[in-house]
């Protein structure tokens, strides 16, 4: 897929946002917030948070999230060591 601007995305229907976090996107880590899972997310350069209803297990927002303390309160999660053969 070809990479999209944050524009692009935006104007992109849930499903498809969806679709594209599982072709595209790079798992970075979870939290919790309320009856929400949410899932932070790399992708074409920039985060998207994927908020999930943990009652009915279904998708119910996917956004950009450019606010860099909530970006930051993932950092605990990301693994740098690299794995040797």
């Amino acid at each position: 897929m070809q990479k999209l601007t944050k524009k692009e995305f935006r104007s992109r229907r849930l499903k498809e946002r969806y679709e594209l976090l599982l072709i595209d996107g790079t798992y970075i880590g979870g939290r919790q917030s309320g009856v929400h899972r949410i899932y932070l997310y790399s992708l074409y350069g920039f985060y998207v948070e994927l908020w999930i209803i943990i009652s009915l297990d279904q998708v119910h927002w996917i956004e950009i999230q450019d606010n860099q303390s909530v970006i930051k309160s993932y950092s605990d999660q990301v693994n740098l060591k690299l794995p040797f053969d």
